[in-house]
């Protein structure tokens, strides 16, 4: 029968061999999250590089076509003045387009409604 100094003995061996095949991935560990660090240290810089090549005319799916990655996280502030301006004039111009055709529409239909229905009708089908 083993003593308990004996099998006190074993698990050691056994907790050292354990301890040996440990180490090489503590020490990879140890690479992986320095390399993730780094990596996410480049983010910032990566997702400015990529906004400047959009500005420069570049689009998101001409940069993927070459092989760079949409950005996970895009800079603060990106193109919200830019999007804002485009929304301002956008509806200004849009309405001043849409009120011209809407009134000029309007009109054939006031001056006689009974002439436009056939004329719309024959439009449609042809």
């Amino acid at each position: 029968m083993a003593s308990a100094h004996d099998i006190m003995q074993r698990m050691k061996q056994v907790q050292a061999a354990r301890e040996k095949a440990f180490e090489p991935l503590a020490e990879i560990l140890g690479q992986r999250e320095e390399l993730q660090r780094q990596l996410a240290e480049l983010d910032a810089p990566y997702a400015e590089a990529f906004v400047a090549a959009e500005s420069a005319g570049w689009t998101a799916e001409e940069l993927k076509a070459i092989g760079a990655e949409e950005p996970a996280k895009r800079p603060k502030g990106r193109p919200r003045s830019r999007r804002s301006t485009a929304k301002k004039a956008a509806p200004e111009a849009s309405a001043a387009e849409s009120s011209a055709p809407s009134s000029a529409a309007s009109i054939p239909g006031q001056d006689g409604a009974r002439e436009a229905a056939p004329a719309a009708a024959g439009n449609l089908s042809g």
